[in-house]
């Protein structure tokens, strides 16, 4: 036979269906290889690509949820840090504390006889700074004076109190001697200026 008498229809129906299926995967080989090769390997870099934003995203998601809570947290914090610096004066505010200190002796009819600033003391975040006071009065104006010192906005620790009548005075508002130091606490703002550097 030759090939010019060659005809699809003269030959049997399983190698017709055969010829066919290997023409289709041939047609298909030819495709894959020229055209779809290409999308497959763009579309599996594409899915790495999704897949590795996806977990960035995730990422950030969770530093954003972190952000907002660390947001909510320093707000508490800075809440906290204003109450305590209207209780800790800054070292800036101590004259105003020290006239307060002598304020409250003199409206509770106490006579200071001396009122000596001492060094102050440096802690983690504030400063000691105790000032020793002699004050002459009445028990009564002594204990309004603790009262008063007491509650006082700023804090203010009185110790080291010794009480000593006095001889002979025939004046009742000047019956007794006391030595105390009264000790205010000085919010130190170099240290919290320091972690910012």
């Amino acid at each position: 036979m030759a090939l010019s008498n060659f005809k699809l229809e003269n030959l049997p129906r399983r190698i017709q269906i055969a010829l066919l299926a290997i023409l289709a995967i041939g047609l298909a080989a030819v495709f894959y290889v020229y055209f779809l090769k290409d999308m497959v390997v763009a579309r599996s870099a594409l899915q790495t690509e999704i897949a590795r934003l996806e977990r960035e995203v995730a990422k950030a998601a969770a530093a954003e949820a972190q952000l907002t809570q660390f947001k909510s947290e320093l707000k508490e914090l800075d809440a906290r840090l204003a109450v305590l610096r209207r209780i800790l004066p800054a070292e800036k505010e101590t004259p105003e504390v020290l006239r307060s200190v002598q304020l409250m002796a003199a409206e509770s009819n106490l006579k200071i006889v001396r009122f000596v600033p001492q060094p102050v003391a440096p802690r983690a975040f504030y400063s000691d700074w105790p000032i020793t006071m002699e004050v002459q009065g009445s028990y009564n104006a002594l204990g309004k004076f603790f009262e008063k010192v007491g509650q006082f906005t700023r804090i203010v620790n009185v110790n080291n109190i010794s009480i000593k009548g006095i001889e002979g005075s025939t004046d009742p508002a000047r019956t007794l001697n006391s030595n105390c130091t009264a000790t205010t606490f000085v919010y130190r703002e170099d240290v919290t200026a320091t972690p910012g550097k």
